[in-house]
């Protein structure tokens, strides 16, 4: 089933304007159904709106390790 943009922006919980801007600059693939020479009405795939939200992802880059002091016990012995 194919997605209204109101449908579209409740499902990525964003503005249906912002939804429009991602159909107008090609970030998201629709299709427009209609007579031809007229506006017609935008359906976006599921499947599409939900790579586009892959693609804005950003991952999380792990934390570095805090740095290991070495730890001198008098009461052991190093071996010879």
């Amino acid at each position: 089933m194919m997605l209204t943009v109101q449908q579209a922006a409740e499902r990525a919980a964003v503005s249906e304007s912002l939804v429009y801007a991602w159909v107008a600059d090609g970030t998201l693939p629709h299709t427009r159904l209609g007579r031809k020479g007229k506006r017609g009405t935008i359906r976006i795939d599921p499947a599409d709106l939900d790579g586009v939200l892959a693609a804005f992802k950003v991952g999380a880059r792990p934390a570095p390790p805090p740095p290991v002091k070495p730890v001198k016990l008098r009461h052991l012995r190093q071996p010879s």
